[in-house]
């Protein structure tokens, strides 16, 4: 379990299927993401989630609001289909969330965990050009513009931060991540 002032990530629970799916299921939600999921395609995707983890020992969280423990998004490291050479620290909010600092804070504390317990030396963040809203997140945790690549999407840019003392030590207070607040070990 990873947690930072205002949030817990932990693994997804089956428990999580449901609100997983009313999120896929929501336009707004996927837009800049897959697309629209039926409940068998979201189910299959939670699925690749867990094999991600059971292959990797890292992959998407569960993202709580620490005060009441509503599961408000995902976000977390995983290897992303169209760029397997770094994994990617990506974040997706309930709607209902958005504009309140979450991504960068959740961001920041899984780039801290990826240079830090994992051991990454580079990390990715991937989005299209049309979501403003991440490439400012990824801009305020250190992310630059690496390379743009074709996709069935449209064109991806993958924005890249390396390990280095600056910009960890950026990424971590931009999700208030550090000792104290921060309980590393194997999120659960």
């Amino acid at each position: 379990m990873i947690e930072t002032d205002r949030l817990t990530l932990r693994r997804f629970r089956d428990e999580d299927r449901d609100t997983v799916a009313r999120w896929n299921a929501d336009p707004e939600f996927t837009r800049y993401l897959a697309g629209v999921q039926t409940r068998a395609q979201s189910d299959a995707a939670f699925e690749r989630w867990q094999r991600h983890w059971d292959e990797h020992r890292f992959g998407l969280l569960a993202v709580e609001w620490r005060s009441s423990g509503e599961l408000i998004g995902r976000a977390g490291p995983q290897y992303h289909r169209m760029w397997a050479d770094d994994p990617e620290v990506g974040w997706a909010l309930d709607p209902a969330w958005w504009g309140r600092g979450i991504a960068t804070e959740a961001g920041g504390a899984l780039v801290a965990w990826s240079f830090g317990e994992l051991g990454f030396e580079r990390v990715v963040s991937i989005t299209t050009e049309p979501n403003l809203a991440s490439r400012n997140v990824m801009a305020k945790l250190g992310f630059t513009l690496h390379v743009r690549i074709p996709s069935e999407w449209g064109i991806l840019w993958v924005h890249a931060l390396d390990r280095g003392i600056e910009q960890h030590a950026g990424a971590a207070r931009a999700g208030r991540a550090g000792p104290g607040n921060v309980a590393r070990g194997e999120p659960r």
